[in-house]
C-alpha cells in the first residue's frame, strides 16, 4: 500500500512497450483495437429492445435500462483514435525515468505517458493506471467549445419532465508542465509546480452571465487547489473553499470534478483496477451537437463501436467527499474515458456519465480526438445534461492569463475574449 492507496488483485494486461509505441507514432496514429473474439457484435448490427442481452456488460445501468425501454442503434466499425507523434516521442524519451513517490505522486516526470510498460504482475497497476489517463494527451492548452461555430460550449440541462434549460460557457485550459507541440516545450519556466490552469466564463443565461472561476492545480499533494470566483451580484473576486469542487455547475449535473469525466487530484483517491472489458462507445461522433428528441438526452441517429476498456475504481481518501465511489471504464487504446458511474454511500448507483469524441486537426494537420457530447445523467433525482463541444488545441495561451488580474479585469467590465 502506497500513499493510501488500495493494490489490484488482479493484474492488468501487459501493454505496448515503448519501442511499439515510438513506432506507432511514427505513423501519427495508434491503430484501433478490434472487438475480442467473444463478442459477436459486427458492424451493421441493430440493437435495441428485442435483443438488448447482445450489449449487457457493455454499457451502463441506466442506458441499458434506457435499451429495454426502446432505444435502438446500429454498430458501426471501430476507427482510429490518433494522438499527436510528440507526445510519443516524449514517453520515448521520459518515461523509463519515472517513478512513483512515498504519497503516490509522480516523480521524474516530464512528458509524455508515464507507465506505457506496466506489467501484469505490478501491485501498482491501479495507481500507474490513474496516472496514464490524467496524462493523457489533451492539448498543451486548448478552448472548450473553440471548434464550434459560435465559438462556445452549451450544456443542455433536462429536466425529469422533459422541459429543457440552456446554458453556454467558455473554457480556457493551460498545462504549464509536460508540453510537447508548443514552445516552450516541456515546461514554462517558473511553473513546473503547476499541472493546469483553468479560467471558466459563464455566458448565459443572464442569472449567472459574468460569472468566472480561475482553478489552480499543484504538483504538490499537500498543497490545495486555488478557486478563485468572480460572482457579478456582488462585483467581488471569493476564493473558494476546497469543498467547492464537489458542488453542481449550476445549472448543469456537472461539478468541477466532473470535468474530463475526472479531474480530481489523483493522490486524493484510492485506486483499484477491475479488470478489462468490452464497452460501447462513439470515438467519431457524426453530428455536433448530435441530433436528439427535446426532452432527451440520447443520439437518435449516431452508431456506437466496441472498444477494449480498463475498468477503473476511484475512491476517495476523505470520506467527506462527495462521491464514494467512481468507476472509470478507459479506452486501451486513447486512454479517453468512454463511461463513467458514480456510487453512493449505500452502493446505488447515483450518476451515469456517456462519453463521446470526433476527430479534430490540429495546424500541422495531425488528426486528434477531441471531446464532444459528454453526457451526464443523475438517475436519483432524473436530471441530464448533454455538453455540446468541440475543442480548439494550441491556442499559444500564456500563463499570465489565467491570474486574479484577469478576474479583476473581468470585475471591471471587461471579458475573457
Amino acid at each position: 500500500m502506497i500513499g493510501g492507496t488500495n493494490f489490484p488483485t488482479q493484474g492488468i494486461q501487459e501493454m505496448f512497450s515503448l519501442k511499439s509505441l515510438f513506432a506507432a507514432a511514427l505513423f501519427l496514429i495508434i491503430p484501433a483495437q478490434s472487438p475480442a473474439a467473444d463478442s459477436d457484435l459486427k458492424p451493421g448490427d441493430v440493437i435495441g429492445p428485442h435483443n438488448w442481452q447482445r450489449v449487457q456488460g457493455m454499457v451502463g445501468e441506466n442506458l441499458l435500462k434506457r435499451i429495454k425501454g426502446g432505444y435502438t442503434f446500429k454498430i458501426k466499425e471501430s476507427g482510429p483514435r490518433r494522438s499527436p507523434k510528440e507526445y510519443f516521442a516524449a514517453t520515448e524519451k521520459y518515461a523509463n525515468k519515472v517513478t512513483l513517490g512515498s504519497r503516490g505522486e509522480l516523480v521524474d516526470w516530464v512528458a509524455g505517458q508515464p507507465f506505457p510498460n506496466l506489467s501484469r504482475s505490478d501491485p501498482y497497476a491501479g495507481l500507474k493506471l490513474a496516472w496514464n489517463f490524467v496524462k493523457r494527451w489533451t492539448g498543451d492548452d486548448f478552448k472548450e467549445g473553440g471548434g464550434t461555430a459560435s465559438g462556445k460550449a452549451a450544456n443542455y440541462t433536462i429536466e425529469r419532465d422533459g422541459s429543457e434549460r440552456r446554458s453556454e460557457v467558455v473554457r480556457y485550459e493551460i498545462r504549464p508542465r509536460g508540453r510537447v507541440t508548443l514552445a516552450p516545450l516541456s515546461s514554462f519556466e517558473g511553473y513546473d509546480q503547476i499541472d493546469w490552469m483553468v479560467l471558466r466564463a459563464d455566458e448565459y443565461p443572464r442569472d449567472t452571465s459574468g460569472t468566472t472561476t480561475l482553478e489552480i492545480r499543484y504538483v504538490d499533494p499537500d498543497r490545495e487547489d486555488d478557486l478563485y470566483v468572480y460572482v457579478p451580484s456582488i462585483r467581488r473576486v471569493r476564493r473558494a473553499p476546497p469543498t467547492q469542487r464537489c458542488s453542481t455547475l449550476a445549472p448543469t449535473e456537472f461539478n468541477f470534478d466532473d470535468i474530463n469525466s475526472f479531474n480530481g487530484k489523483v493522490t486524493n483517491f484510492n485506486y483499484r483496477f477491475i479488470g478489462e472489458q468490452q464497452t460501447l462507445s462513439n470515438f467519431s461522433q457524426q453530428q455536433n451537437p448530435f441530433h436528439r428528441k427535446v426532452g432527451d438526452y440520447l443520439p437518435v441517429d449516431e452508431a456506437w463501436e466496441v472498444v477494449n476498456t480498463y475498468v477503473l475504481e476511484i475512491t476517495p481518501k476523505d470520506s467527506s467527499y462527495c462521491y464514494p465511489r467512481k468507476v472509470l471504464y478507459i479506452d486501451t487504446v486513447s486512454y479517453q474515458n468512454v463511461l463513467g458511474q458514480i456510487f453512493d454511500a449505500k452502493g446505488n448507483l447515483w450518476k451515469e456519465g456517456i462519453y463521446s469524441y470526433t476527430p479534430v486537426k490540429l495546424a500541422d494537420g495531425q488528426e486528434v480526438l477531441s471531446a464532444t457530447s459528454p453526457v451526464i445523467v443523475n438517475v436519483q433525482n432524473g436530471r441530464a445534461t448533454v455538453l455540446s463541444t468541440a475543442r480548439a488545441y494550441n491556442q499559444g495561451y500564456r500563463p499570465s492569463l489565467f491570474t486574479l488580474q484577469t478576474l479583476q479585469t473581468v470585475m471591471r467590465g471587461g471579458t475573457l475574449r
